[in-house]
């Protein structure tokens, strides 16, 4: 391997350890100032919601409601591609500046450092080689490098300035990245988001398809369980042999006397009082019966009476009639009513 090659491929390596370092430092940045990121779970549920209620978004609001990860996911893409590219552009550039500098500093030392201690001990290529790369190693990747072709350079400083002034321009290139070109490297800031903050149980209940929000993928020793549920609507859940929506509660369900058909396929009945006893997909769930019946629900059914009727192809008629209360609440107190209930 020639000097050129050895900076060529230091080169790629530089590009590629500054990129990625970069997105690390980003997502990091927003995972402590980003507020729909810097908090827990139940934190970023509620931003979620947030989002889709200024946007009036049904589609949104159905993906997450059948597809919560998916919706989140993309959510989590959305606000980083905001952040970086518009509202914080130029602190996303800034860290690549310094990321740039900070490496142009480590070479160097490493290149500096090595030459040293070899000219102090009277070492050879192999030595000078075998330094630089092990400096560099949790930074920059080398392949086994044979100092065969260097035998015939005695001057480490010779070494030393040119790497130096081969990889000034490769320097000079990154700092001239666009984000976008930034993007196309391994570590990408809404993936590592999306690894941290997604890493959790998406279980959903069996009424009402609230999340889970225990923090944890798998987490057998504990119940699943959410601090507010929805009306059952939400879930397309109705009477049976009716086309008539239910727009109860589960946390309601739960307390009364009432009875449900946990398959659609079967005449059994089960009380809900006793629903853990209706099949795998209720056994493992805590619904505590209370009337904490979140206004951002309420207000959801009716902003969205005749989308989510067409999307089940059924009615709020009948049983299924929505309270005339529900209807007085407007967007800006169903968004409110989210900050109230979900306090950190």
């Amino acid at each position: 391997m020639s000097v050129e090659q050895l900076i060529q491929r230091g080169g790629v390596s530089t590009v590629e350890a500054v990129c990625n370092k970069t997105a690390i430092d980003l997502a990091g940045e927003m995972k402590c100032s980003f507020p729909a990121f810097n908090g827990n779970r139940l934190n970023l549920e509620k931003h979620v919601l947030k989002s889709l209620a200024e946007k009036d978004d049904f589609d949104g609001f159905i993906t997450y409601i059948h597809q919560p990860r998916k919706h989140v996911e993309s959510f989590i893409k959305e606000e980083v591609k905001k952040y970086i590219f518009t509202s914080h552009k130029d602190k996303a550039r800034d860290l690549l500046k310094k990321n740039v500098e900070d490496m142009k500093q480590h070479v160097s030392l490493a290149l500096f450092t090595a030459t040293e201690k070899v000219k102090t001990q009277r070492g050879d290529t192999d030595m000078w080689l075998e330094e630089v790369t092990s400096s560099l190693r949790d930074e920059l990747t080398f392949d086994a490098i044979c100092s065969q072709n260097f035998r015939d350079i005695n001057s480490f400083e010779f070494l030393k300035e040119e790497i130096e002034k081969g990889l000034e321009p490769i320097m000079e290139d990154i700092n001239n990245l666009s984000l976008n070109e930034m993007n196309e490297f391994r570590q990408k800031p809404d993936q590592i988001l999306i690894d941290q903050l997604c890493r959790c149980c998406w279980v959903k209940c069996p009424f009402c398809a609230a999340v889970c929000t225990n923090t944890m993928e798998d987490h057998s020793d504990a119940d699943h369980s959410v601090p507010f549920h929805r009306s059952t609507a939400i879930n397309g859940v109705h009477y049976r042999d009716t086309d008539l929506l239910s727009v109860e509660f589960c946390t309601t369900d739960v307390a009364s006397d009432q009875s449900f058909y946990p398959d659609s396929q079967s005449d059994e009945k089960i009380p809900y009082k006793r629903y853990r006893t209706a099949g795998p997909r209720f056994a493992n769930w805590r619904i505590t019966p209370d009337d904490s019946n979140l206004t951002y629900w309420k207000w959801f059914v009716c902003q969205f009476q005749k989308q989510l009727e067409d999307h089940y192809e059924l009615k709020f008629q009948g049983r299924g009639e929505i309270p005339s209360e529900w209807r007085k609440y407007s967007k800006e107190e169903a968004i409110k009513s989210l900050d109230e209930m979900y306090k950190l």
